[in-house]
């Protein structure tokens, strides 16, 4: 009697030879039962608490926009590696997300980025990060350029939207050296406002006006319009040309971006 309560305290198995397999425990099917049931009862409550703005997006194009909300600032190339997805699966859930208005395809030279609209950031309850909205598109390389030039070492502070004074004019980037030296970079997406982007820099105190363009002809076609656009020859010494490409490679140079 003493050994049997053994038993059932202790839990301890009937003895069987070595020679012979032992039975496998059946598992509780109420217990099976209640996972599987746990489960859904998950799955219906994420369904049940997900923004009505996601209703009926496929989960590749829902992780695609969390990861571009989180990276904003990633080439689709470097997307595609850190999502671990085929290219044709990334393919359909951009052109998912292109069709509903969500996300928009934008390039600077060789290099494509993925820019959320604003609807994404409601979907996914997080604050819109654009001060101006005159150009999502153009918004979206400020904030580009500031990241990239915040990695600068030589930079002691990057703000986007500078007022200029009282003249009720913005730089886009305004970067401030360690010794106090100002600069200002004008993201230029177009051939739109060139000149007059560079006569409200007149008589200011920047060292230099960087037009950081979209690509390299961009450049080029801004470079010319400024040459000839008899500007100021103090103005236009100030004035400096960039690709967005050029910015990027300078960084990954630096080891970091």
């Amino acid at each position: 009697m003493k050994n049997q309560q053994n038993s059932i305290l202790f839990n301890i198995k009937e003895w069987h030879p070595l020679t012979e397999i032992p039975k496998r425990e059946e598992g509780n099917p109420s217990r099976t039962t209640d996972s599987v049931k746990d489960k859904k009862d998950i799955a219906a409550s994420t369904t049940q608490n997900r923004n009505p703005l996601l209703s009926g997006v496929s989960p590749v194009l829902i992780k695609l926009m969390w990861d571009i909300l989180c990276y904003p600032y990633s080439s689709v190339s470097v997307r595609i590696k850190r999502l671990g997805i085929s290219a044709r699966a990334f393919e359909n859930a951009l052109l998912e997300g292109c069709q509903k208005g969500l996300i928009f395809r934008s390039s600077a030279g060789s290099t494509i980025y993925l820019i959320p609209n604003p609807i994404t950031f409601e979907a996914f309850d997080m604050p819109y990060p654009y001060k101006r909205d005159v150009s999502i598109e153009h918004s979206y390389y400020v904030n580009c350029g500031c990241f990239l030039l915040s990695k600068d070492p030589r930079n002691k502070s990057v703000q986007p939207e500078v007022k200029l004074g009282d003249s009720g004019s913005t730089s886009d980037i305004v970067t401030v050296a360690h010794d106090g030296t100002k600069n200002a970079f004008e993201v230029t997406l177009n051939t739109t406002n060139v000149l007059a982007n560079a006569t409200k820099y007149y008589k200011t105190d920047y060292v230099s006006i960087t037009y950081l363009c979209r690509d390299y002809k961009l450049r080029e076609a801004v470079k010319a319009c400024c040459r000839e656009g008899g500007l100021n020859p103090d103005l236009l010494a100030k004035l400096e040309y960039m690709q967005f490409s050029t910015l990027l490679r300078r960084q990954r140079k630096l080891s970091l971006y």
